[in-house]
């Protein structure tokens, strides 16, 4: 009989990488339905890459935070009193109790189990009624660290050991892509889908290189030119990119960008906007997919603008469900 060890092993390597994409298939079955695939893919991949979390402009001024779970980590990722981006695990030191839920901005962060409260710098600053007992240090309670990078328009974590790979330069050609639409970006809405699907599932469709737009998405068929749709695929991430119809209200530019970076983060830039897509496992048959969406500051940039292209997106995922 097989061990538990052997038999993920052969889960493992019934997909070959090196097929070339002719002669491929798609990955075996399991990949999306065992729970041991999922808890490999948590250890294996979710804590080796570098994961993205929010966008930078969600954390614009000292006390904003925003917080969640990766890879079954808490987290809370923020600016200090100084202007600095930090991040650390949203546990408390006591009683391991989460400390701070959702997104806002705070002048420092307080448990609500026991009321212990940490500064905007992960040091605890107040433990309410322990001053009797003996050798308790405040500073050997602070919140522990996690790594934290800003990339673009994007805050990313790194919950692995040891050294984590160089960011900067494995997206360096997808910056210079991006920096070609310009603009400033002001982050104005969030939304969250919870799927009932693994979240390889959600990737895949994303991936299709838009095979299913002229069957899945008739409105947005009409503003894209697909016969000159074209993907490129890099070290750590894929590029679709696509030009707007002749039929297009404008709303799309001169055409779409759709950026995939390994293993769960997607940008879409098309016209005055950025919209994020970051895919969460939440066990084997689920996942939690967040939208950030992103537009530039101009006149023509009203509320009644955003609200209409985030009705479209909201179509287009329900489409794709």
């Amino acid at each position: 009989m097989l061990t538990e060890n052997q038999r993920l092993r052969g889960l493992v390597e019934g997909f070959s990488p090196s097929v070339s994409v002719e002669c491929a298939q798609t990955p075996p079955s399991s990949w999306y339905t065992d729970p041991a695939i999922a808890e490999l893919e948590r250890t294996s991949v979710f804590r080796q890459h570098w994961l993205a979390v929010c966008c930078l402009d969600q954390l614009r001024e000292p006390g904003s935070y925003v917080s969640g779970n990766l890879a079954g980590e808490p987290y809370v990722v923020l600016r200090d009193e100084e202007g600095g981006l930090r991040a650390f695990y949203n546990v408390c030191q006591h009683h391991g109790a989460c400390i701070v839920e959702g997104s806002g901005k705070a002048k420092s962060l307080t448990c609500s189990y026991h009321g212990w409260i940490y500064g905007l710098d992960g040091d605890l600053s107040k433990a309410p009624q322990v001053g009797a007992i003996k050798d308790f240090h405040r500073s050997d309670f602070g919140l522990k660290p996690i790594m934290v990078r800003a990339w673009g328009p994007m805050v990313f974590l790194f919950l692995g050991d040891g050294e984590p790979p160089d960011l900067e330069a494995q997206l360096s050609p997808l910056a210079e892509r991006l920096d070609e639409f310009g603009g400033d970006l002001i982050h104005r809405h969030r939304k969250v889908y919870n799927l009932d699907c693994n979240w390889k599932v959600f990737s895949d469709n994303y991936l299709d290189g838009g095979y299913h737009v002229d069957t899945i998405h008739p409105s947005l068929a009409t503003e894209l030119d697909t016969g000159g749709y074209k993907i490129e695929t890099f070290d750590t991430f894929s590029i679709q990119s696509c030009p707007s119809s002749k039929t297009a209200d404008g709303r799309l530019g001169n055409g779409a960008l759709y950026a995939y970076v390994h293993p769960n983060l997607m940008l879409n830039r098309y016209g005055p906007i950025l919209d994020v897509n970051i895919v969460i496992p939440q066990g084997h048959g689920r996942c939690k997919v967040i939208f950030d969406y992103l537009f530039e500051e101009g006149p023509e940039i009203d509320d009644a603008f955003v609200e209409d292209c985030i009705a479209r997106s909201h179509q287009v995922q329900l489409e794709d469900v």
